[in-house]
């Protein structure tokens, strides 16, 4: 019957009890390397766009510097530091009887 055979290579892959789908590409997806014209409009770097905040254009990082932002998302460290509850022995839980 079925001997499993590690040397063989299965197409078809299980994780978690569930079939994985694996995408392969074909010949007609992969672009063609010998376009020249392709390559002479692409920019390295995307133009970035205005960015509106509350009506005003934004001008980058001249208007919200990386520490700011950097300031701005860290938590504040507290100047005295909170002991933990101390626990009494004897404390008694009010419930009533039966």
């Amino acid at each position: 019957m079925g001997v499993y055979d590690d040397n063989k290579v299965d197409a078809k892959v299980k994780a978690g009890g569930m079939r994985i789908v694996q995408k392969h590409q074909s010949a007609n997806d992969a672009p063609d390397k010998n376009d020249k014209d392709s390559k002479e409009y692409e920019t390295e770097i995307p133009p970035k766009l205005p960015v509106v905040v509350s009506g005003v254009v934004t001008k980058g990082d001249k208007d919200f510097t990386p520490a700011a932002a950097q300031v701005a998302h860290q938590k504040p460290v507290p100047a005295v530091q909170k002991l933990p509850p101390s626990h009494h022995i004897n404390q008694h839980i009010h419930q009533p009887r039966k």
